[in-house]
């Protein structure tokens, strides 16, 4: 047993958490052979639970989005269905937001312009102005609209969300936005 292929599922899947934070940092993409795993942990997914929400919103930014994104649909039918936890549905906001900023960094616009769609009226009770806030940031990335990211900038600084704002400074130092 190795920590690359242990016997212990969690144990792997914990490997791949710690790895794919490495790999936001430079926003890159893990191999082909990983994304695989992945997806293929996913594709056997048929309720959505905490502990698969949690390992998508960490591993999202190292798979390509078109291997994801069908998971998408799945996972707005359940919460808006009421199929989750009060727990799990916690997560669906977070997931969605990363795999939103995933897909505007892989330059995925069409992709991007779906899940917008699908994604805009949603209103997550306990966590709606966080979710709010990024989604007018990463709305104003992929629109190019300096107003929206300006605004979504004012709300972090004038609430003093110093965690957001350096997460929001990461993004745009990628896109050379000032």
């Amino acid at each position: 047993m190795s920590i690359n292929r242990p016997g212990d599922v969690s144990l792997r899947h914990f490997f791949l958490m710690a790895k794919s934070t490495m790999y936001h940092l430079d926003f890159n993409m893990a191999s082909s052979s990983i994304q695989q795993e992945l997806t293929d942990y996913f594709f056997g997914i048929e309720h959505w639970q905490y502990y698969d929400l949690c390992l998508l919103f960490f591993v999202t930014n190292m798979i390509s989005v078109e291997h994801i994104q069908a998971y998408v649909t799945d996972i707005i039918a359940q919460y808006m269905h009421k199929i989750m936890s009060q727990n799990t549905s916690r997560m669906v906001a977070p997931v969605l937001i990363m795999i939103l900023e995933s897909s505007i960094m892989q330059h995925q616009h069409r992709i991007t312009s779906d899940l917008l769609a699908k994604i805009r009226h949603l209103t997550f009770t306990q966590q709606d102005f966080e979710f709010q806030t990024w989604l007018l940031f990463l709305e104003g990335i992929f629109e190019d609209d300096t107003q929206k990211i300006s605004d979504a900038y004012d709300i972090i600084k004038r609430l003093h969300i110093n965690t957001t704002k350096l997460l929001f400074d990461h993004i745009l130092s990628h896109y050379k936005i000032e």
